[in-house]
């Protein structure tokens, strides 16, 4: 078998869980009354989770670490290549902030890289990255081990200890960022090596589920840690405050729509410029991070022909093997076929296509062809030409057994399954699961966990 999915045992563990409703009910309820928080938004947890063979996730280590260290290439030709920035057209105080904040390298240290599997095929394609704050870095490990512990219960004697590809492990997360200062250190004099006070920034009033529980989580661990509006920021005698407390290291949990309406205040960017510049904090992600991998029009740029002289032949294969199909929007762009105009490309098969803003939060940037009306569509791709936004190929998700605990019944969903990497290594997987033609927590989805297996107890 090489597919991705460990079929025979995500099969086995289905029949188990609905053969069984009411064990699976009363083994959730039994371990949600002791697990710690794991939702930033309620959602049913399902104890049945995406087995995926510990040889397919191996085979996928190289190509999804090769590509965060290609983000880091695109975020190093934007800051060498006036043309690069020309083409992505990022306002002034963007640059301004990529400049001042080198961090630990270019490419993104903590990075979510979120992927289908094919249905006909199962290969894995890689839709978009999430650089800026991405969602799960510290629950992904939690709902893992909640769904493991379940598990257990039903069926004690089909479970098969997780490979180091699960993403699992208390200190996972917080072990990245504190190695994400010591390479900022490395990279630039002057940087925390060893910070022990840690600002999690979140608008005022506005922070969600994840960045509370990581105050907490990180607090056990004997450092100071606090939450941030990152308005509150002020240099003091050399160092980086919000309000009375000092930052020696930052999570910037704002995702980069909200980020950008703050930079509105010219003085705020100056401050930031100054903290990034003149002390010791470090901030994870970077600004180039932000900006630039973060930015989906970075997934048509390299595409873009005009640029390939930039990448190499293993890097120019690389985006062929994962991403699909993406170009920027404008009258000038061909489509698929090369010869067709895109714009009439998207109008003729709107059903092939899905548009995206070049940057979004919960899936709200992001159109559908084959999900909405006719006239619905038009105007997207209309506002897709006016905001040079990115048409992309539509991936059809695999579907898989979904089970709700107490049910006697497997409900087949669309999933995907997400990458996450922590200083350019693959850390683990995640996975959400809809009915829904947009797979996404906030419009109707789930989260799943994911157990890379070798099924030798099965």
């Amino acid at each position: 078998m090489t597919g991705t999915i460990a079929w025979p045992q995500a099969l086995a563990t289905a029949q188990r869980l609905v053969a069984h409703p009411g064990r699976s009910a009363e083994a959730v309820e039994t371990v949600l009354a002791k697990a710690p928080v794991f939702q930033n938004r309620d959602f049913p947890l399902s104890p049945m989770p995406v087995l995926v063979r510990e040889e397919a996730a191996r085979a996928l280590r190289s190509p999804l670490e090769e590509y965060v260290t290609l983000l880091g290439d695109v975020v190093r030709h934007y800051r060498e290549q006036p043309e690069v920035r020309a083409w992505y057209g990022l306002p002034a105080d963007a640059d301004r902030l990529i400049a001042a904040d080198p961090g630990p390298g270019d490419a993104p240290w903590v990075c979510r890289l979120d992927c289908y599997l094919e249905q006909a095929t199962e290969r894995l394609v890689l839709l978009e990255n999430n650089a800026d704050a991405p969602a799960g870095t510290l629950f992904t490990s939690r709902i893992n081990d909640v769904v493991e512990q379940v598990t257990a219960l039903v069926a004690p004697d089909s479970v098969a200890e997780p490979s180091a590809l699960t993403y699992r492990g208390r200190d996972r997360f917080l072990d990245a960022l504190l190695d994400a200062s010591r390479a900022a250190a490395a990279r630039v004099p002057g940087k925390s090596a060893t910070p022990q006070r840690v600002a999690v920034l979140q608008p005022r009033g506005a922070a969600n589920r994840e960045s509370v529980e990581m105050v907490e989580e990180f607090g056990s661990r004997g450092l100071e840690v606090f939450l941030a509006d990152p308005r509150d920021l002020r240099v003091t005698g050399g160092r980086a405050t919000f309000g009375s407390r000092t930052a020696d290291l930052c999570w910037n949990k704002v995702n980069t729509v909200a980020w950008n309406a703050m930079t509105a205040d010219a003085d705020l960017v100056a401050t930031w410029e100054r903290a990034l510049r003149d002390t010791p904090m470090v901030h994870v992600n970077p600004f180039g991070s932000r900006y630039v991998a973060e930015n989906k029009l970075s997934l048509a740029f390299v595409q873009e022909p005009r640029f390939a002289h930039l990448f190499s032949d293993a890097q120019r294969q690389l985006v062929a093997d994962l991403l699909p199909w993406t170009r920027r929007v404008a009258e000038q762009t061909p489509g698929v076929d090369g010869r067709t105009s895109l714009l009439a490309d998207l109008l003729e098969r709107q059903g092939s296509f899905v548009l995206k803003e070049a940057y979004d939060i919960r899936g709200d940037g992001v159109t559908v062809g084959h999900d909405v009306p006719r006239g619905a569509w038009r105007d997207a791709v209309r506002r897709a030409a006016a905001g040079g936004h990115i048409a992309q190929s539509r991936v059809r998700p695999l579907q898989y057994p979904v089970v709700t605990a107490g049910s006697d019944r497997v409900d087949p969903m669309s999933i995907s399954l997400d990458a996450y990497l922590l200083g350019g290594a693959l850390a683990g997987f995640g996975s959400k699961a809809s009915h829904n033609a947009k797979i996404n927590i906030f419009q109707g989805g789930q989260k799943l966990a994911v157990h890379v297996t070798s099924g030798e107890s099965w």
